[in-house]
């Protein structure tokens, strides 16, 4: 009897301190909207646009060089200028498309960057040890979302001056 009593008290304790454990991790883990934050940052809604209009000027260039082509093609050129025009229009269409690219690369990579140090320091101003994606937690943890778009906002305005 005594021995049980005394591995009762054992579990009992060892119950307790994983529950405190558990209530003081608790407190320690933030979650963020990823998606709610790139929406919110006008930085990235610039970036948006940007490649919106690089988009479009890779499409008007795709018309204006089937317009060429097809005029030279009407004109009943010679196969081999045909040949030749085509791989030059098919040039500078690759050449702006490795361009726009290139570009959109270098802006994910720096507003990616701008994101997660932001996520950081809220982080480490709220004492929080973790940060997980609101979408992948169920319940709990202190969502830093609002702060993380204030520091991006801060941000960005201290920039433009």
């Amino acid at each position: 009897m005594f021995y049980s009593n005394k591995s009762f008290s054992l579990i009992t304790s060892s119950l307790m301190a994983l529950g405190f454990a558990t209530q003081a991790m608790a407190g320690s883990i933030g979650i963020v909207d990823k998606d709610k934050v790139v929406t919110s940052y006008p930085k990235a809604q610039q970036a948006a646009e940007q490649l919106k209009k690089d988009e479009e000027k890779v499409h008007k260039l795709i018309e204006s060089s089937n317009k060429q082509y097809e005029e030279a093609k009407t004109a009943h050129k010679p196969p081999a200028e045909l040949q030749g025009l085509q791989q030059r229009l098919q040039g500078s269409i690759d050449t702006e498309v490795k361009r726009i690219q290139a570009t959109a690369q270098t802006l994910e990579k720096d507003l990616e960057k701008e994101i997660d140090d932001a996520i950081k320091a809220e982080a480490t101003a709220a004492k929080v040890d973790a940060v997980f994606m609101k979408q992948a937690v169920l319940v709990g943890g202190t969502d830093l979302t609002s702060g993380v778009v204030k520091r991006l906002a801060s941000s960005g305005a201290s920039a433009n001056k």
